[in-house]
């Protein structure tokens, strides 16, 4: 028998954190149900303000590695583009929260655009260092 969230909920699961901590900062925020499933690229999250247009692809995987095939990010990077809007795949890791990387962060290959759990923590900022309101730590 199984007990554990599938890979999916605990996607959206994260989505939905993501979105009430976004409208907590003050963002008008919209989550695309089954954004990977249409025929339209859109991303998992938009996020508004007056002043900043966000995208975010989601992930919540407990792994060492995270590898995003090359036409959903070149998707993704097309739409923000046409939204003016900046790109980030948001990664939750679990008791670490979530990292923002920028499609820049990874590592593109053939099929995928792929980075490590030890470099998407050290490339990767946190929400209050992408939304401007603390400077990242230097190491």
């Amino acid at each position: 028998m199984f007990f554990g969230l599938t890979r999916y909920s605990k996607g959206s699961n994260a989505e939905r954190e993501l979105i009430k901590v976004l409208f907590g900062k003050g963002f008008s925020v919209v989550r695309a149900a089954g954004s990977g499933k249409t025929s339209l690229p859109s991303p998992d999250i938009v996020a508004l303000s007056s002043t900043k247009k966000l995208a975010f692809e989601c992930k919540a995987w407990d792994s060492e590695y995270l590898s995003i095939p090359v036409e959903q990010i070149e998707e993704q990077l097309s739409w923000a583009l046409r939204a003016g809007a900046e790109f980030f795949v948001a990664w939750k890791m679990p008791r670490s929260g979530f990292f923002f990387l920028a499609p820049t962060d990874f590592v593109r290959t053939e099929k995928s655009f792929a980075i490590t759990k030890k470099t998407a923590c050290e490339k990767g900022v946190r929400l209050e260092v992408l939304l401007g309101e603390q400077e990242r730590l230097k190491v």
